[in-house]
């Protein structure tokens, strides 16, 4: 039975679009196997039967001989979710437009300050000035970058930088510069500012320094291994074969971003009324997609006036520029909130194969709210849980304690640790969620508070209450005292119930002077411990990890600016680390501890006007710029 050439060149195009093309092993074999080319005639049944054959042998050998990165790609529809977190701390203070991503190395363009890179325990300046928007070239030594409607290359090893186009003008300015896979081009968006305000896409030869007009369009992303470009025209996205110029309409949409491994794009979907975006990833031959986000209705807001419309509802977000990170694992997206005011941040997607599980959903419930954010907890839910988010007391930590299987359904213990801001309040919750299995994973089905333990300070006594049964701890004027320094009051305060520690901040007056001392109180010998004792400063607040070999805590300096610091300590050895001291590049103004996570803490320092997250791993003494796990 013969097939068609379509027929056939579908199946081949899907068998290439399903395998990850490895580079380094295509340029071996170019260069060791030269075949010359032999004429002979052979039937077309002869033909098509080699082709199977050849079919099944690319097969054979991308499962046996391929080195592991050559494997079968999943389709769109099959990815997950497995994290999102903001890449900043406070609501609506994102400053940074068109960022990239490379080997772990965050580059933000901060529009009026210049280009900041985010990596390896740190977070310096690159380059001064008005920038907007970069990308990284394939082998990640160079970024091409706009900055007041001009192009630029810069070299990260050299550290100099030269101007892409020349002649430029007022009525002009260059957009969202795009890197082929091999380095060899950049396709950019020429953008006529008048009269017409037509938006064109250029491909710049690097190499032979010619040039030629892809026709119009914006938001340009080459596809690897295809001699494709995406791009939006007229709020769709489009496929253009640059070899012969060919274009397809894919869906509506703007953005699109193609991975780096030329799997996947990823682009901002149009559709209702009023318009509701979301972001969604589908194959580059848009085979599959899944979607991302989800956008709801919102009350519609006049900007102008910052009054409710009544009777209008509007798309409650807005989506900008996604972008794939190097490894092709995560997406970044700008998410921007409509309300009586517009104020937006970064996200970052952290994708995966496997469907997370019933710990990895109960655990990432519990982060969200740690990162504040409550609608990112409530998709985690198959049913609405009302308000889950504190303010104070916050959650500032969690530990999964158990999980298994009961009565046909997965249920997960955990306990959730929350903390009051600058007063002596702690409380563990401990919590038995049941999950369900569905279309779109594990979501939480129920979950049940079966302990409550409280540990709080009134009137100069500390007291624990469990389940509404209070016990009392120790009173303030119990606590060893220096003279001639007067205890004052309890700061903070937290609890490890594993240990029957009670840990907490005193601060201490003489005259006009004041400092705090850090201590622990052993529950059951009943001793007082002194881990610290810092001058000039009031702790703020204070959170023990799980496994109780180290506490943190954030403090306010007595200075004319009130900066903030965090302190770690050993609780085995008492040595202490600052973490301003261990950030490297510019120094942070501001220093504040977010939570414990198997034994490393996530912190965010305020550097340059901008909250930035760190990880300390005091088990390494190593500071890193990775909270995914």
């Amino acid at each position: 039975m013969q097939q068609s050439r379509s027929q056939f060149d579908e199946m081949m195009d899907d068998i290439r679009m399903s395998l990850l093309v490895n580079q380094e092993l295509k340029q071996e074999l170019r260069q060791a196997f030269v075949i010359k080319r032999k004429h002979r005639a052979y039937s077309r049944a002869w033909t098509w039967a080699g082709a199977v054959a050849a079919v099944l042998c690319i097969l054979l050998l991308s499962t046996v001989l391929l080195p592991e990165k050559a494997v079968l790609r999943t389709e769109a529809a099959s990815l997950h979710i497995a994290d999102q977190f903001s890449l900043m701390e406070q609501l609506g203070a994102e400053n940074s437009a068109g960022m990239a991503e490379s080997n772990g190395i965050l580059y933000f363009p901060l529009p009026g300050k210049g280009l900041y890179a985010y990596g390896n325990g740190q977070f310096h300046k690159l380059i001064d000035g008005n920038i907007n928007y970069v990308r990284v070239s394939p082998d990640s030594r160079q970024l091409v970058y706009t900055e007041d409607g001009n192009a630029f290359i810069y070299d990260l090893t050299t550290h100099k930088g030269q101007q892409l186009l020349q002649g430029v003008t007022a009525h002009n300015q260059v957009e969202t510069p795009a890197w082929s896979p091999d380095g060899k081009r950049i396709a950019l968006v020429n953008k006529k500012t008048v009269p017409s305000g037509l938006s064109e896409i250029w491909e710049l030869d690097l190499e032979k320094g010619t040039q030629r007009n892809l026709g119009e369009g914006t938001s340009p992303s080459y596809a690897a291994g295809q001699h494709t470009l995406f791009a939006e025209r007229n709020n769709q996205i489009v496929r253009i074969n640059l070899a012969n110029g060919e274009e397809t309409v894919l869906d509506s949409g703007k953005y699109p971003s193609v991975s780096q491994n030329g799997a996947y794009v990823a682009y901002v979907k149009l559709q209702g009324e009023p318009v509701m975006e979301d972001v969604w990833i589908a194959d580059t031959n848009f085979k599959t997609k899944k979607q991302v986000t989800d956008n709801r209705l919102s009350d519609a807001w006049d900007q102008l006036t910052g009054t409710m419309v009544e009777g209008k509802q509007q798309a409650l977000n807005t989506f900008e520029q996604p972008t794939w990170s190097q490894d092709s694992q995560s997406l970044f997206v700008y998410k921007v909130f409509h309300s009586n005011t517009i104020w937006k941040k970064l996200m970052r997607f952290n994708i995966t194969q496997t469907q997370p599980t019933p710990e990895d959903v109960v655990s990432k419930s519990i982060q969200a709210l740690i990162y504040r954010d409550e609608n990112y907890a409530h998709s985690f839910f198959n049913y609405d849980p009302g308000y889950l988010k504190g303010t104070n007391p916050r959650q500032v930590g969690y530990r999964i304690t158990s999980s298994g299987q009961e009565n046909g359904q997965r249920f997960v213990d955990a306990e959730t640790y929350l903390s009051y801001t600058a007063d002596p309040y702690y409380q563990i919750i401990k919590t038995h969620y049941t999950l369900a299995d569905g279309p779109r994973g594990f979501k939480i089905a129920a979950m049940d508070e079966k302990e409550n333990i409280e540990v709080s300070e009134a009137a100069g006594a500390v007291t624990l209450t469990h389940n509404g049964s209070k016990q009392s701890l120790f009173a303030i004027s119990e606590i060893p005292n220096d003279e001639p320094w007067i205890h004052d009051s309890l700061s903070n305060i937290a609890y490890n119930e594993a240990a029957q520690m009670i840990w907490f901040t005193l601060k201490q007056t003489y005259n006009k002077d004041w400092r705090t001392q850090v201590m622990g109180f052993n529950m059951s010998t009943r001793q007082f411990i002194r881990m610290d004792t810092i001058p000039d400063v009031r702790s703020e607040n204070l959170i023990v990890d799980p496994d109780s070999k180290y506490i943190a805590v954030d403090i306010i300096r007595r200075d004319n600016e009130y900066h903030t610091d965090s302190f770690v300590y050993n609780l085995q050895t008492k040595e202490k680390t600052v973490l301003s001291e261990i950030i490297q590049g510019t120094q942070p103004s501001q220093v504040h501890t977010r939570f414990w996570n198997h034994g490393k803490l996530t912190f965010f320092a305020n550097i340059d006007g901008r909250d930035v997250f760190f990880r300390f791993i005091p088990e390494l003494h190593k500071l890193d710029t990775d909270n995914t796990d």
